[in-house]
């Protein structure tokens, strides 16, 4: 049997820490060691290998092409060697981080949590509400459910729904519509309502072309929102028409908060996936994960559907239990 030839585990452990960080302070205080040491295993490790592993600027450290090569490396064999730790412990848990687009955690995946523990109840969940584009290398993030167009970069992207929009607001307001003789019947009324925004004003102007409401100037006015589940709570407490859609507008829907005016919907271009790095997938919990919230999606099971690490899945309707 060969022997291995390994340097110091606890250079590489320096340098891997330093590389997913940028940073050799921060990686010093994750392994609770000073950042002299850090930098003085990075020298040892850089010195046997006869090459320069970052570039240093000042107090900026950037990695060179063997940096990388060889950061990309250890970071799979470290979470491997976590993951048969944990495993040989009986840990065959233990949390999951997911980093979550802020309106869907709140209107759609908190709501289905219970379903996930009752499931897997030797698994944690760690949601982190985040509209950023995580860095999988340099966070603590298993896995991320975003809204967009897809085609990130170095993840897996699932794409978990479509987006169909279509007008929703209170009960309250068709009745004080109606009271004040301007009733709601067609989409030429909501002039006479305020339409709330998120973000952009390019959704209602595709639906109201969609609807045949040409050259309506005054769908501009109205209250902006950052996040459509701040749109969709003012549109519940009466102060508006907002646009929603299934994942986010369905319990509000179901339970009677808002009611949608028309059936016509338009497509947007942008989706709910579901994305991850290669070395995420390897885990059984993020596999455990990855197949219920699939499952609640409404979608085949990734074996079925021939997902793997470099396609998406083809859209599907949400369900609508809860």
């Amino acid at each position: 049997m060969s022997i291995r030839r390994l340097p110091s585990l606890n250079a590489l452990r320096a340098f891997e820490a330093a590389a997913r960080h940028g940073n050799f302070s921060r990686a010093a205080a994750e392994l609770h060691v000073t950042h002299a040491a850090v930098s003085h295993q990075v020298r040892a490790l850089e010195e046997e290998a006869g090459l320069a592993l970052f570039h240093r600027t000042g107090r900026a450290v950037v990695l060179t092409d063997a940096g990388r090569s060889l950061l990309t490396v250890l970071s799979q064999a470290f979470d491997q060697i976590a993951e048969g730790w944990a495993q040989a412990k009986g840990e065959v848990g233990g949390p999951v981080t997911v980093s979550v687009e802020p309106s869907f955690a709140a209107r759609w995946l908190v709501l289905r949590l219970g379903k996930f523990s009752r499931a897997h109840p030797d698994i944690d969940l760690r949601l982190i509400p985040s509209s950023a584009v995580t860095d999988f290398e340099r966070q603590d993030v298993d896995i991320g459910i975003r809204y967009g167009r897809g085609g990130w970069s170095n993840v897996t992207s699932e794409r978990l729904f479509e987006a169909t929009v279509y007008p929703v607001c209170a009960p309250s307001l068709l009745q004080a519509a109606e009271a004040a003789g301007k009733p709601i019947r067609v989409a030429e009324d909501l002039r006479f309502q305020t339409l709330i925004h998120e973000e952009t004003t390019a959704h209602w102007k595709a639906w109201l072309d969609a609807a045949g409401v040409r050259n309506a100037r005054w769908a501009s006015r109205g209250p902006l929102f950052v996040e459509a589940s701040l749109a969709l709570q003012a549109a519940a407490a009466g102060q508006g028409v907002a646009l929603g859609n299934d994942p986010l507008a369905m319990a509000d829907l179901s339970e009677g908060r808002l009611v949608r005016l028309f059936e016509l919907e338009t497509p947007d271009d942008e989706a709910y996936w579901l994305v991850y790095p290669e070395r995420s997938a390897r885990k059984a919990k993020v596999q455990a994960f990855r197949a219920w919230i699939r499952e609640e999606a409404g979608l085949l099971p990734a074996e079925i559907a021939g997902i793997k690490t470099t396609t998406r899945a083809r859209a599907a309707k949400p369900t609508p239990s809860a």
